[in-house]
């Protein structure tokens, strides 16, 4: 019951860094509706670019992080680890989401068309699948180490993944764009809307995953609670019927 009173309570550091990226946030949307310009030929479509290719960041470095954390828990089972490696999974599948709903809107303006087959947008919904995967196993399995174990097997394929999403252009081609090696944003105004759109998308993938650290945390807490409670009750039963009936 300690450990559940010292969880719930809300520390001021993470009181902080909300208001830290809640700041970001106001300052990223300065930029990108009024400081950059927008794109001459792409118009102000274009400024989806910014949530867009940020929102790529947190999603590669969340679920490659949770993919390396599951490694180290599937290795040496340790209860941190793994509530650390669940909340960046599931931190990760969010991010995936916001890239996979704003890319279509950028690609409908670029390319004429909603979707297309090419590398790094199919190994992004790949990565995403193996996430949804890993919530799915994690979720469904009841509680014990063999769910554990082979949710973390499956996580571990997400950094490999992720890696081949950054490559994906360079190694296989594809319609993608390169904006960033490609300099694709040259104006200052672009420059400082992108930067400052992807340290508020990074504080917000780090407040979320402390958030859903903590709440990993709590939900073995109360496991942890009813198998001692489950226990208790079935020591009691058995001591009840070796008494004899007076």
């Amino acid at each position: 019951m300690t450990g559940a009173v010292t969880h719930s309570r809300t520390p001021t550091t993470l009181l902080a860094a909300v208001a830290g990226v809640t700041a970001l946030w106001l300052a990223a949307l300065y930029a990108i509706v009024l400081v950059a310009q927008p794109d001459a030929i792409l118009g102000i479509v274009q400024k989806v670019f910014y949530v867009h290719v940020a929102a790529a960041f947190a999603m590669l470095i969340c679920l490659s992080a949770g993919s390396v954390a599951s490694l180290v828990d599937l290795l040496q089972p340790n209860d941190r680890i793994d509530a650390a490696a669940r909340a960046l999974v599931d931190t990760g599948v969010l991010f995936a989401l916001a890239v996979l709903t704003t890319g279509p809107l950028w690609a409908r303006k670029s390319w004429g068309m909603w979707w297309t087959w090419e590398p790094r947008l199919t190994l992004t919904l790949l990565v995403l699948l193996i996430a949804v995967g890993v919530l799915a196993v994690r979720t469904l399995a009841p509680p014990g180490p063999a769910g554990r174990r082979v949710g973390a097997a499956l996580a571990t394929l997400a950094a490999p993944t992720a890696y081949l999403i950054h490559v994906a252009v360079q190694r296989w081609g594809g319609t993608h764009p390169q904006v960033i090696q490609g300099g694709g944003i040259q104006s200052p105004g672009m420059r400082l809307a992108f930067w400052v759109t992807v340290a508020a998308m990074l504080g917000l993938a780090a407040v979320v995953t402390t958030l859903r650290y903590r709440v990993a945390r709590l939900e073995d807490a109360v496991v942890a609670l009813r198998l001692d409670l489950s226990a208790r009750d079935l020591r009691r039963a058995r001591t009840a019927a070796r008494e004899p009936v007076s």
